[in-house]
């Protein structure tokens, strides 16, 4: 059974089943490709416990040399090498990981997709593909002060359900922000709602094939 959360499962990458010289340069290049990423660039895009790139890059490139002597003939290099692997693989998969986290919970494709990684297709094994339809019946009521509760209909499928909010206009793309992923499409709470104010809500999902429309539109005035 994976460790992997399903919502992070979102990319076509096995490092285990590359040659030792295409991990090599498959670490050298991701790391180039992040360094080159807006998102990625400033002090803390990487959080500290992770590989950083001047780090992952030197890995990428140690493991080539050490494989070429490997290739050589020298048995005590083919055990260096051997014994190296491990970490590079664990090293590009924690920074792959940690940019599908960020795709997914900053709803922003882009953050896999421009560093060069192959979206996963899902259903190419037989699997049934569902497309996600946008939520139906959305609700809202309140909590206590300054909460909502949102609910809508269960849409086969979905995984994760994500609420568009808007205390401004709601024609203006601009007034909308998004919060999520909750895993339940009942009673899915908001705190910190400014007391009185009109709220207006939408509501998306996503799964296996992709996000759904938005739902329609509801509104709530907050106790």
């Amino acid at each position: 059974m994976s460790i992997l959360h399903p919502l992070l499962d979102i990319v076509d990458v096995n490092v285990r089943d590359m040659s030792h010289v295409e991990l090599g340069n498959f670490a050298i290049n991701l790391a180039d490709a992040f360094a080159r990423h807006k998102d990625f660039q400033g002090e803390g895009a990487i959080p500290k416990p992770m590989c950083q790139l001047d780090i992952l890059r030197g890995l990428g490139v140690s493991h080539l040399a050490v494989t070429k002597e490997a290739e050589s003939g020298n048995r005590f290099k083919k055990v260096e090498r051997d014994a190296s692997r491990p970490m590079v693989e664990l090293h590009t998969t924690m920074l792959i990981n940690w940019a599908a986290y960020r795709s997914v919970t900053e709803n922003k494709p882009t953050l896999i997709t421009e560093l060069d990684l192959r979206p996963k297709l899902k259903g190419s094994k037989g699997t049934l593909h569902v497309e996600v339809t946008a939520p139906e019946n959305p609700k809202a009521k309140h909590g206590k002060s300054g909460v909502a509760l949102i609910s809508v209909n269960r849409v086969p499928g979905a995984m994760a359900y994500y609420i568009g909010i808007c205390k401004g206009d709601p024609s203006l793309p601009e007034s909308w922000s998004t919060v999520g992923p909750f895993h339940k499409s009942r009673n899915m709470e908001l705190t910190g709602l400014e007391p009185g104010q009109v709220y207006y809500f939408k509501v998306y999902c996503s799964g296996p094939s992709g996000q759904s429309e938005w739902s329609s539109i509801i509104s709530l005035r907050i106790l």
